[in-house]
């Protein structure tokens, strides 16, 4: 496959992939709050498979910057994983984690917009031609 420059890319395409580090931020800050703050707590995937995962998650979205279209559609796996997660939100609620509860939504709503925006017909386009 070969990569389309960066300077063509639709803004779809732009704020897509902005969207998705800052996910990538908010969940190595994250891990890296969890870990240090907490000890683990026994929440979360532990830090190997953390470390792991984030840097799947960074080569991926330096792919999808690059129009590589395997990479658009690791974005919706990686979102639908995000969707998991989703089901502990009322009980950090109840128990008054809010930040944890918001880090949870922000985090899945960042990668479920930018999923949206690398599938509308401006990105579809851009992304076919790589």
């Amino acid at each position: 496959m070969k990569s389309v420059t960066p300077d063509h890319r639709p803004i779809t395409v732009r704020v897509a992939v902005s969207l998705l580090w800052t996910a990538w931020i908010l969940s190595a800050a994250a891990l890296g709050i969890n870990q240090i703050a907490c000890a683990g707590a026994g929440i979360g995937p532990g830090p190997a498979l953390g470390v792991v995962s984030l840097g799947v998650q960074a080569v991926v979205w330096v792919f999808v910057g690059r129009g590589h279209p395997a990479a658009r559609a690791m974005t919706v796996a990686f979102a639908l994983i995000a969707v998991f997660p989703l089901q502990m939100i009322a009980g950090l609620v109840s128990e008054r984690a809010f930040f944890s509860a918001g880090h949870t939504l922000l985090s899945f709503a960042l990668k479920a917009t930018s999923v949206a925006l690398l599938f509308d017909s401006d990105s579809r386009r851009w992304f076919e031609r790589a």
